[in-house]
């Protein structure tokens, strides 16, 4: 993941253009065919108010003219995610969790599966985005100095952008931040959880020159523009590692599937969860952060604008 990618100012405007005429009813692929549980874990834990809940798993895996990149652990913890989350059928169906691997992880494809959660998900629902490939910061393709495209709003200089999988190959195979950012604010849900498992994740959070201290934050700072990038009211987002850091393989992943299979709820280092039957991002996050801060070389980074905790797994 330590590969830093060339881009073009073009990229947005292009492909925002063509995905932006093409019919938002596209769904993308057709969805997981993982069977349900015909048995329910635990029946009592009911749908926060009559809330569905959509999620996207988008792990690329293999490149395109490039197998020294491919990591195929991508792909296993992207099918780990999806029956972990299959095993709370309360929370989630096979029908409203979209999975795209591999030669399928294209932009295009990327950008028809946000606007299927656009046309989806409602106001009292909950996303869950999921992404894994290889990140960098993006520089520019003549000079090979940082490069942050339009708005302005990189203090380092330079965008993060994760790997297609024609990213080693075509200018247009990478999405940068700020255009992930304007698909998923279109998206009209109660709350919205990215993970972002990738080298320089932990960028994908950059506050803006003026930024105040996050621990001040508040939603007049989102008003102002004091925050830019992925932060956002009602969005909570678990990366991977800092901004000048790489990923280890989907070790973060597998540290919050850990979390999301039951043991984020409960009070157990390294996990500190309140043991009230629903595992939160938040809860499996803790637990991720203070393992692999203890035995890694990576320290996963969240940004949690989100009011209370947001479920995802039930026990």
């Amino acid at each position: 993941m330590r590969q830093k990618m060339k881009g073009s100012i073009i990229v947005l405007a292009c492909i925002c253009a063509v995905m932006l005429l093409a019919p938002s009813c596209f769904a993308g692929l057709t969805p997981s065919s993982a069977p349900q549980k015909a048995i329910q874990k635990n029946p009592s834990k009911q749908k926060a108010e009559a809330s569905q809940f959509w999620g996207l798993l988008f792990a690329v895996g293999e490149y395109l003219n490039a197998p020294d990149q491919n990591r195929p652990e991508m792909l296993t913890a992207c099918d780990d995610l999806h029956s972990t989350l299959l095993s709370s059928p309360n929370y989630w169906q096979a029908s409203q969790i979209h999975v795209v691997k591999t030669s399928q992880a294209t932009l295009q494809q990327l950008i028809k599966e946000l606007l299927w959660l656009r046309k989806n998900a409602k106001s009292e629902d909950y996303v869950l985005v999921f992404i894994t490939t290889h990140g960098g910061q993006l520089v520019h393709p003549n000079t090979g100095l940082p490069w942050d495209l339009p708005p302005k709003d990189e203090s380092d200089g330079s965008d993060e952008v994760l790997a297609m999988y024609n990213g080693f190959v075509n200018w247009y195979g990478y999405i940068y931040d700020d255009m992930l950012n304007f698909f998923l604010s279109i998206i009209k849900c109660k709350g919205l959880c990215l993970i972002v498992d990738s080298c320089y994740s932990g960028g994908f959070n950059d506050p803006a020159y003026n930024a105040l201290d996050k621990n001040k934050f508040t939603a007049q700072s989102f008003v102002d523009g004091f925050v830019e990038d992925l932060a956002a009211p009602g969005r909570v987002v678990l990366m991977s590692c800092r901004e000048d850091e790489v990923s280890y393989g989907t070790d973060f992943t597998d540290s919050l599937i850990t979390g999301f299979q039951g043991w984020g709820d409960a009070n157990i280092w390294p996990f500190s969860g309140n043991g009230d039957g629903i595992v939160s991002a938040e809860e499996s996050f803790r637990g991720a952060k203070a393992w692999m801060d203890l035995f890694s070389d990576q320290h996963p980074t969240i940004a949690d604008y989100f009011p209370g905790d947001f479920p995802v797994t039930y026990t």
